[in-house]
């Protein structure tokens, strides 16, 4: 017997990949180009800022550009996340939403991976990596700086 649907393998779901525009585009096509992560950096007087935008906090000056970061961090806040609204999450639940301030000043929103919950604390050490989602936009997976990674 044939119906709507009979034939039709369960697929796994696709988590959502969000359609960045301005500045913030820039930010991840900078990540996707490179597959490193990039922060904006005042020409006129050389601050790092994040979340992108037009001027600088600090001189004001509207000249920018996305230079590669680091990555490395600490972690600076945090929400553990015990519910979703994005099916292709829940196999995560529970997970880390990680806000880490880079060692070159500003701050950064990712989920952290690989790391029990009973270990997660404020001041982990941290590297943020880009994972490409598509030509636009690049995820934020944070992870914990091994050893050998703070050797480096």
């Amino acid at each position: 017997m044939s119906g709507i649907g009979s034939d039709a393998t369960p697929r796994a779901a696709k988590k959502y990949v969000p359609r960045p525009e301005g500045h913030n585009l820039e930010f991840h096509l900078a990540a996707v180009r490179t597959g490193l992560l990039h922060v904006q950096r005042c020409r006129a007087c050389g601050v790092w800022r994040h979340p992108p935008r037009t001027y600088c906090p600090a001189c004001h000056a509207p000249d920018f550009a996305f230079e590669p970061v680091s990555g490395r961090g600490t972690l600076y806040s945090m929400a553990v996340n015990h519910f979703t609204v994005d099916a292709a999450w829940l196999p995560e639940v529970p997970f880390v939403t990680a806000v880490v301030e880079l060692v070159e000043g500003p701050r950064v929103v990712g989920a952290l991976r690989g790391v029990p919950l009973e270990e997660v604390e404020l001041g982990l050490e941290v590297v943020v990596t880009p994972e490409p989602r598509g030509e636009e936009f690049a995820f934020l997976w944070v992870d914990r700086l091994d050893a050998q990674s703070r050797m480096r």
